[in-house]
C-alpha cells in the first residue's frame, strides 16, 4: 500500500501501461506474421515413370527460426501476464490512495481519479471540468509537491 503519491510512482504506472500495449503490439504482429519459409528445388522422378528427371519446389521453416520465436512468444504472453497484474495492483493502490483524500480537495481528487483511473487525457479533463488543459497538469504538480 503506498503512503503517498508521487511523480515516481505515477511515472512508474504510466509507463507500466505503455509497455503492456508495445508487448500486446509484438505479440500481435508475430501472430499475424508467420515464420518466413524456405524454398528450395529438388530434382526426383516421378513414380510412373522412375528414370523421368523432374524438378519439385520444396518449403518448410527453418526449426530453429521457429522455435526461437515460439520461445519468444512464450517469454512475451509471460511478461504480459505479469505486468497486466502488476499494473492493475497499481491501479488500486491508487484509487486506495485517492479514496483517503480529504472532502476539501475534491476537485484534485476529481482530477487524480479522471487521469490515472479512468485514464482520460487532460484535454477530456479540462472539458469535463470547464478549464484551461493546462490548468489540469499545474493543478496535478501543485497536489504532489504539497505531499512529499
Amino acid at each position: 500500500m503506498i503512503k503517498v503519491l508521487t511523480k515516481e510512482y505515477l511515472a512508474t504506472y504510466m509507463y507500466l501501461e505503455s509497455e503492456i500495449k508495445r508487448i500486446r503490439r509484438r505479440i500481435k504482429y508475430y501472430e499475424e506474421h508467420p515464420v518466413p519459409r524456405l524454398y528450395g528445388v529438388v530434382k526426383g522422378s516421378l513414380e510412373q515413370f522412375p528414370y523421368t528427371e523432374c524438378n519439385f519446389v520444396v518449403s518448410g521453416p527453418t526449426v530453429k527460426s521457429d522455435e526461437e520465436r515460439k520461445k519468444l512468444v512464450r517469454q512475451l504472453i509471460i511478461d504480459l501476464k505479469g505486468n497486466e497484474r502488476l499494473f492493475e495492483d497499481m491501479k488500486l493502490e491508487i484509487e486506495c490512495f485517492l479514496e483517503k483524500i480529504p472532502p476539501s480537495q475534491l476537485q484534485i481528487k476529481r482530477i487524480l481519479f479522471l487521469k490515472y483511473v479512468d485514464r482520460k487525457t487532460d484535454f477530456e479533463i479540462a472539458a469535463e471540468l470547464g478549464c484551461d488543459r493546462s490548468t489540469i497538469n499545474k493543478k496535478i504538480e501543485r497536489y504532489l509537491q504539497s505531499v512529499e
